[in-house]
């Protein structure tokens, strides 16, 4: 049996891996425990805020427990777009290209973190992104007439659902508040994806699909991580 420990950036994303991809890996022989939302305040009397990244110290810190059990995997599910200025590797980055960009950071994480069972992992350029795989599921969900078109319109410009932009009012989430004005992260983004599906987010998406096919790649064999 392969164990999997996971990092996550708030309760969208806890919910899509316990929902959605942690039933899908424990078909593949990886099995993820409950996923560790990243904190990023702690009180003096225990206890504190979590979700959300506003420093690199606060993202070390979190991981730092899971690093420490020798016989787990250990990944990351972060966005892309918000990474503190301080994060390793941001401010040195010269790629053009965002698929480019990312890969750079993320082997730059590893790099920090030192560690031979790590696998980075930052979505490209945010969770959100993935709903724009099926804008008919979209429209469906919310039963807004001609919203799969506006998405779909959005994929275009773009050139696919991970490389819409990085913009303060043009990321991901800020364009679905904006086609969406009821869209709740926390509850429609999970159970969209749950009904979208893995297989139609992986292939409208490569950079969520490498880093899929390497944790499936876990199980195969043996189950290195007992």
């Amino acid at each position: 049996m392969t164990r999997l420990l996971m990092l996550v950036e708030g309760q969208s994303e806890e919910i899509f891996v316990k929902h959605t991809l942690a039933p899908h890996l424990a078909q593949h022989g990886v099995y993820v425990q409950s996923p560790i939302v990243l904190w990023t305040k702690r009180l003096p009397s225990g206890g504190g805020f979590r979700g959300g990244v506003s420093n690199w110290s606060q993202i070390r810190r979190s991981l730092s427990p899971l690093i420490h059990d020798s016989t787990a995997w250990v990944s990351t599910l972060l966005d892309f777009y918000g990474l503190p200025k301080d994060f390793p590797g941001l401010e040195a980055s010269s790629a053009a290209d965002p698929r480019g960009k990312v890969a750079a950071l993320q082997e730059h994480f590893a790099a920090e973190l030192n560690h031979p069972r790590f696998i980075p992992f930052l979505a490209l350029h945010e969770f959100e992104a993935w709903l724009f795989s099926a804008p008919e599921a979209v429209e469906a969900h919310f039963g807004q007439a001609h919203l799969a078109d506006r998405l779909q319109s959005v994929v275009q410009q773009a050139g696919a659902p991970e490389l819409i932009n990085h913009g303060s009012d043009s990321h991901p989430k800020a364009r679905l508040h904006a086609l969406v004005k009821s869209y709740k992260e926390t509850s429609d983004g999970p159970t969209l994806l749950g009904r979208i599906g893995i297989a139609t987010v992986r292939a409208a998406c490569p950079h969520f699909d490498g880093w899929l096919s390497w944790l499936e790649a876990l199980g195969e064999g043996s189950g290195d991580g007992a």
